[in-house]
């Protein structure tokens, strides 16, 4: 078993890297157990809880011909650091779901190409093909292991063994899928998600939902999108559901049957967003034209009165290099592909065909995977995260939209930042009053990872505690933090 070892190729370098490579290879493929991490400064008394995280790990290369894979296809692999008593313990574990065990059964990667079932082994044709490896959230005492194509698996909280790796919640979703960016309610914690592609491959259909503390689906909806196009994050206010559409959309059967990936940016197509009500039928839904753009993440969004606000990080135009273009004029631009916060409007009450507005906020700073205080998803909000750069250097960056103020977390030289996670610093405490926990790799010590706690009030002091590792951690898309009290009890 090996991996290829040129640059662009899926799982390219392996675990140990190629030649000239600081960082290694792509794939870590090795589960983790430290307990009692070393840590370097102090860790605050009263932090108490665990960073979930998630990643893209090739478990397997491709065979022969399927070598051009993109990186967004490696098997889900998920880790946590435990933190409580100025104690860490460090965590890490694939989500084993059936494609997992079929591959690890047969010792050889069976599923072709991201997101085209065309291109699988004939043994796995048909079957569960969900690599759950984008975000991870905590919902009625389990962790969730998403990615948008399937629905998520369902992961012990304490010891990340994967519990069920096609969860259904109650079983009366009519969705297929599920966002990789769900959201809490701000006043009832009630889990808000959706799905595209809801009744299968290419389809329009939009599925939202509302799922109660307990797993219960409480409402549900079905709607069409203009046409099939990534719907990565999404965003809901207490009264209004808000999708944006943006050309990279699905390429077609033909193409796929072909070997293609699913998606392809088509800058002839328009960019929509799409405003509903919640809690009805879906009936209301208004796709309203505008700008061209490709946003990805949503930093906060609320409704005051009929108007609708969202922000989020995007550019320009494709922000994927690697996705292809069926139009030869669309060549990527990564100017134009710079991300920056963008935010949305427009009047709900109005039912008159009209574009959406967007403007361009804090012009100097670029960068992407916006956050916020996740206590926030629904309602106004102040404080906004993203890694990227600006006049004050380059890392992970606070917005305060009240004041138009930017503070910049740097990391020093010979590093480099995940998404970071925002953490309150007790129960209770006010917005943007707390830490920020993320992981930073170190380029001189061939890619080995700390984990950063720094002072969400004072982040140009740096970080008030490192968590070493000896190694690098597993892969990270995002993350997601859960308070201590709100974990069940280990069990005996």
């Amino acid at each position: 078993m090996r991996f290829p070892t040129e640059p662009g190729l899926f799982g390219s370098g392996g675990s140990t890297g190629r030649p000239g490579s600081v960082f290694g290879g792509q794939a870590n493929r090795s589960e983790h157990t430290l307990y009692d991490c070393e840590v370097d400064g102090d860790i605050p008394d009263d932090l108490d809880g665990a960073f979930y995280r998630v990643g893209p790990d090739p478990q397997y290369p491709k065979p022969k011909g399927l070598e051009h894979d993109i990186a967004f296809d490696g098997e889900g692999h998920a880790s946590m650091f435990r933190i409580q008593n100025s104690h860490v313990d460090y965590l890490s574990r694939w989500v084993k779901n059936e494609r997992w065990q079929r591959q690890h059964k047969a010792r050889k990667s069976l599923y072709g190409v991201y997101r085209n079932p065309y291109t699988d082994d004939p043994s796995v044709r048909g079957k569960f093909r969900g690599t759950q490896n984008t975000q991870v959230w905590y919902h009625n005492g389990r962790i969730l292991a998403m990615k948008e194509d399937t629905l998520p698996a369902a992961l012990d909280p304490h010891t990340l063994e994967t519990l069920d790796g096609n969860y259904k919640f109650d079983g009366k979703l009519k969705s297929q899928t599920f966002t990789a960016h769900p959201k809490n309610d701000s006043q009832t914690g009630n889990l808000l998600a959706f799905g595209y592609e809801a009744t299968g491959l290419g389809t329009t259909d939009i599925s939202v939902f509302e799922i109660d503390k307990k797993g219960k689906t409480i409402w549900q909806a079905m709607v069409k999108a203009p046409y099939c196009s990534e719907i990565h994050d999404y965003a809901i206010t207490e009264k209004h559901i808000i999708f944006l559409v943006y050309p990279l959309a699905y390429l077609g059967e033909e193409l796929m049957k072909k070997g293609g990936v699913h998606w392809g940016w088509d800058s002839t197509r328009d960019t929509y967003l799409g405003v509903m009500r919640r809690g009805g039928d879906g009936k209301d839904i208004q796709w309203l034209k505008g700008p061209q753009t490709m946003c990805t993440h949503t930093m906060g969004c609320w409704t005051d009165g009929d108007m609708v606000y969202v922000d989020m990080d995007g550019g320009d135009a494709n922000q994927f290099p690697f996705f292809p273009s069926p139009n030869p004029n669309d060549r990527f631009d990564p100017v134009k592909a710079t991300g920056r916060v963008r935010r949305f409007s427009m009047d709900a009450s109005k039912k008159t065909v009209r574009p959406f507005d967007m403007k361009v906020m804090y012009g100097q700073y670029s960068g992407g995977l916006a956050r916020q205080d996740d206590r926030y998803h629904t309602v106004p909000y102040r404080y906004g995260f993203m890694i990227g750069g600006g006049p004050g250097g380059g890392g992970w960056l606070r917005f305060d939209h009240q004041t138009g103020k930017v503070n910049t977390f740097n990391p020093g030289p010979d590093s480099s930042l995940s998404e970071m996670c925002f953490v309150p610093r007790r129960k209770g405490a006010p917005e943007g009053d707390g830490y920020l926990v993320g992981i930073c790799s170190r380029a001189k010590e061939n890619g080995r990872s700390d984990l950063l706690i720094v002072d969400a009030q004072h982040m140009e002091d740096g970080a008030v505690a490192t968590i070493k590792l000896p190694y690098r951690a597993a892969p990270q898309v995002h993350g997601f933090w859960v308070p201590g009290d709100q974990l069940p009890p280990v069990k005996a």
